[in-house]
């Protein structure tokens, strides 16, 4: 594996850390403001807060995106809104459904069931002729195990928030593929700024139909979307971004899935959720599948 792929990884690594973490601001947010508009305000942000880092990335010759595998990428704004805008729509849909299903369930909960998207991502990708190894099978195997045992399917669950959040670990991983399928042909940076903005106004003209957004609610829920518009937007999306240019979206989607461990530590320490045995070996399986995807990376071929 070489340097750049090593780089890939850390930056999912980061990205999923700050995704699990998310969960705690994201559910502490809803006592505040309501779903949609509290999307609008943390991408739409986000956003603003990317574009001008995206000139001072693009400055810098280490970073600088060019020629990939004889691909040519685009830098030019106006080339990059389509696939931006495509991002930002799937963004939209797949953030709507997650955020609104906190209403109703647990933020552990939501983490895990989010990280089902690791066995949608290469089974979707299969459909659109990519290729994966036996390593990657197992280790996305081993993860699903761990979701089985972190997953509490007793009576008291709240269906409607599970399934809303199932719905939207399907939506992630579209987003994911097109994401890796853009992110070689236009600049990442670009492509990151153009969804949040997207995804920001979406949520916003969505939030005006269907709910009661105001100032003062998101005045409430100041600190919630401080963290969200930076490390979970602006920085985690754009690692992500930067990261699958080197990545399959498989080996990507396995490490990516240790979100849902982050989520679930981060709701017991910080919101009291507590962690059975069960749930902690859910953890182990989850870690023990990146760790065995990780080795195929080394030993088998990518697509």
């Amino acid at each position: 594996m070489n340097r750049k792929q090593i780089q890939a990884e850390v930056l999912l690594l980061l990205a999923a850390l700050f995704w699990g973490l998310a969960f705690v601001p994201q559910k502490i947010a809803m006592a505040d403001i309501e779903p949609l508009a509290f999307n609008a305000w943390r991408f739409f942000l986000g956003g603003l807060i990317l574009v001008p880092l995206v000139y001072w990335l693009s400055s810098r010759r280490d970073v600088q995106p060019g020629e990939e595998g004889g691909t040519h990428v685009e830098h030019s704004w106006r080339r990059c809104l389509k696939g931006g805008a495509v991002l930002g729509f799937w963004l939209f849909l797949g953030a709507a459904l997650q955020q609104a299903s906190l209403l109703y369930t647990s933020a552990g909960r939501a983490g895990f069931i989010t990280g089902f998207y690791l066995l949608l991502v290469p089974v979707i990708g299969l459909s659109l002729g990519h290729k994966t190894n036996r390593w990657t099978w197992v280790g996305i195997a081993l993860a699903l195990l761990g979701l089985y045992w972190l997953a509490d399917f007793s009576a008291q669950a709240q269906l409607i928030g599970d399934l809303m959040v199932f719905a939207s670990a399907f939506v992630f991983a579209i987003q994911v593929l097109s994401a890796d399928y853009l992110v070689h042909r236009y600049d990442a940076l670009r492509l990151a700024a153009i969804q949040f903005l997207v995804c920001g106004a979406l949520s916003a003209v969505a939030s005006l139909i269907v709910e009661q957004p105001s100032v003062q609610s998101a005045v409430d829920a100041a600190w919630p979307i401080a963290y969200m518009m930076i490390f979970s937007t602006a920085i985690a999306f754009t690692f992500q971004l930067l990261a699958q240019r080197h990545a399959a979206p498989s080996h990507a989607t396995v490490i990516m899935s240790l979100e849902a461990v982050f989520a679930v530590v981060a709701g017991w320490l910080f919101l009291n959720e507590v962690l059975s045995s069960r749930e902690l070996m859910g953890c182990g399986l989850m870690l023990t599948g990146m760790l065995v995807s990780h080795y195929g990376n080394h030993t088998g071929t990518h697509h």
